[in-house]
C-alpha cells in the first residue's frame, strides 16, 4: 500500500506506433453501440503518479511535468492532445495548475504523486476544442495466459507479481482505464481453465466474468513469436478484425465443444480399423501433429514471425460484439501496454466528448420521474451536473414526481446518451413491448 509522507498544498483550495494504431482499429470496429451498463467506476483523473530515485528540487520539476502530460493523456483519452499548442504552453508551466503534491513510497519505491485543478484543466481542454473524458469510466477484466520458456501456461491473476502484470495495471493507471485480472480462487478455477483463455472461447470467458459484474472483456494469450516452435493454438484461424454477434460466436463454439466431445468419445473407446492394427485413436494423434495449421496458416505464421519476438492474440467482449486480433513485440510488456493504450483509445472514442463552441451549444429538455423528494432532486441535480457533457443542468419545471430540467450541452445529445449508460442511475423510460418512448425522458434510480 502506498504511504504517504509529505505533502505541499499550493495557493488556496480549489473549487488516451503503427501496431497500436492497428489494434485501435480493431478495437473500433468491435462494436457499433454502447448497451445500457451498470458496472461503471468513478476514476480519479486528475492525479498522476510518477516514480522518482530521490526527492530533490530537479526531480520534482521534471516528475511535475511528466505528471502534468499523464494526466492531460488521461482526461482526453488521446495521447495526440500532446501536440496542442495549449496543452503544450500549459506544460511549459505545470506549477500553476498544481493544486496538491506528495511523495509516497510502495515495496521499495518513492513515488511522486500529484493532483492539479480539475476546473483549469476541464476549461483548458474545451477551450481548445480538445476530447474530455469523464471520470466514469466501463470496467473491464483480462484473462491473459502466458507461455514461457518451459512452454508451461499460466493465466495472470491479482495475486501474481510478474513485469507483464505490472504492466498491465500501470498502463491502465496511467490511461483511468478500470482494470482487473481474475482472482484465479476455487470458483475461477472450477469456471474456466487455461485451455479456455488459450482457446480464446468465448461462452467460458463470458461465464467467468459474470462474478465480476464488468462491462467488457478482454481474452488473450502471449507467447514466444517463433516460425520453429509453432504453439498449439485450439481454434480456427480468426482474421485480425473480424466482428461478429456474440449469438454467432456462442453458436460457433457449441458446434466446435460438441465435435471434440465426439472425438473425445472415439478416443475412448477406440476401434481397429486397419489391416496394420493401426487403432482410431493412433491415427487420430499422428493427424494432430500438422494441426492446427494448414500449410497457409504455417506460411502465414512463418512470414509474421519477422514482426516480433512475442505474439499477442487478442479478443474483445463488449456491447454483444466479439472482435480478434493479434498484435507482435519484443516483450510480453510491450505487448501489454500496446494491448491497453489501443483499448483505452477505443474507450475513449466511445465516450470523450470533443467541446463546441457556445454560441453551437445545444439546450435540450429531459423529464425525469421519481424525483419525489428534496433528496432525490438533489442527488439527480448533482449527478447531471457531474457529467461532463453538461455544461449547466437546471430545474424548469415540477409536476407530482416528475421534474423536467434544461440541460446546456457541452457535447451531442449521443455523448450524453452514451453517458448515462455507463450507470443505471438514469434508465431511459420504456413502452409494454420494452421500447424507449420518444423524447428525452427517464427515471431515477438512486
Amino acid at each position: 500500500m502506498l504511504t504517504a509522507v509529505k505533502r505541499h498544498t499550493n495557493g488556496t483550495n480549489l473549487t488516451r506506433v503503427s501496431l497500436k494504431g492497428i489494434l485501435g482499429i480493431s478495437f473500433l470496429a468491435a462494436l457499433t453501440y454502447a448497451p445500457f451498463i451498470n458496472a461503471a467506476q468513478r476514476v480519479v483523473v486528475n492525479e498522476a503518479q510518477i516514480q522518482v530515485e530521490d526527492q530533490t528540487q530537479r526531480t520534482q520539476q521534471n516528475a511535475l511535468k511528466k505528471a502534468l502530460r499523464q494526466v492531460f493523456v488521461k482526461m482526453s483519452g488521446s495521447t495526440s492532445v500532446l501536440d496542442n499548442a495549449g496543452v503544450r504552453a500549459a506544460l511549459s508551466s505545470p506549477q500553476s495548475l498544481l493544486r496538491s503534491y506528495r511523495f509516497a513510497f510502495d515495496k521499495g519505491r518513492t513515488y511522486y504523486v500529484v493532483e492539479f485543478d480539475q476546473a483549469k484543466l476541464n476549461e483548458l481542454l474545451q477551450r481548445e476544442m480538445l476530447p474530455l473524458w469523464g471520470d466514469r469510466r466501463p470496467e473491464t477484466i483480462v484473462w491473459l495466459a502466458q507461455e514461457d520458456e518451459n512452454e508451461t501456461r499460466v493465466i495472470l491473476d491479482e495475486s501474481l507479481n510478474t513485469e507483464l502484470q505490472h504492466t498491465l495495471k500501470q498502463t491502465a493507471k496511467e490511461r483511468g482505464v478500470p482494470l482487473s485480472l481474475p482472482l484465479m480462487d476455487l470458483t475461477d478455477n472450477v469456471n474456466i481453465s487455461t485451455y479456455d483463455v488459450w482457446g480464446r472461447f468465448v461462452e467460458p470467458l463470458r461465464k467467468a466474468s459474470i462474478r465480476y459484474d464488468v462491462d467488457n472483456i478482454i481474452g488473450a494469450r502471449v507467447y514466444r513469436n517463433d516460425a520453429s516452435a509453432i504453439p498449439d493454438l485450439p481454434e480456427n484461424v480468426v482474421p485480425s478484425g473480424t466482428v461478429e454477434s456474440l449469438d454467432s460466436v456462442l453458436d460457433e463454439e457449441a458446434q466446435f465443444r460438441a465435435q471434440t466431445d465426439e472425438q473425445s468419445f472415439d478416443e475412448r473407446n477406440p476401434r481397429v480399423d486397419n489391416a496394420d492394427g493401426t487403432s482410431a485413436k493412433e491415427l487420430a494423434q499422428e493427424e494432430s501433429t500438422t494441426m492446427p495449421f494448414t500449410m497457409n496458416e504455417f506460411a502465414n505464421y512463418a512470414k509474421r514471425a519477422d514482426e516480433g519476438d512475442y505474439a499477442l492474440d487478442w479478443v474483445f467482449v463488449g456491447g454483444g460484439k466479439v472482435s480478434y486480433g493479434s498484435i507482435y513485440g519484443d516483450s510480453p510488456e510491450v505487448l501489454g501496454n500496446q494491448l491497453i493504450d489501443a483499448y483505452s483509445n477505443y474507450l475513449s472514442s466511445l465516450y470523450a466528448i470533443v467541446g463546441i463552441e457556445a454560441s453551437e451549444r445545444e439546450v435540450i429538455k429531459v423529464s425525469i420521474a421519481n424525483i419525489g423528494s428534496v433528496k432525490s432532486y438533489a442527488s439527480a441535480t448533482d449527478y447531471l451536473n457531474s457529467l461532463s457533457v453538461i455544461e449547466n443542468a437546471t430545474l424548469v419545471e415540477q409536476s407530482g414526481s416528475v421534474a423536467t430540467y434544461s440541460l446546456t450541452l457541452v457535447g451531442t445529445v449521443d455523448d450524453l446518451l452514451n453517458s448515462i449508460k455507463l450507470e443505471s442511475k438514469l434508465r431511459p423510460v420504456t413502452d409494454s413491448y420494452g421500447q424507449t418512448v420518444k423524447g428525452h425522458s427517464f427515471y431515477w434510480s438512486n
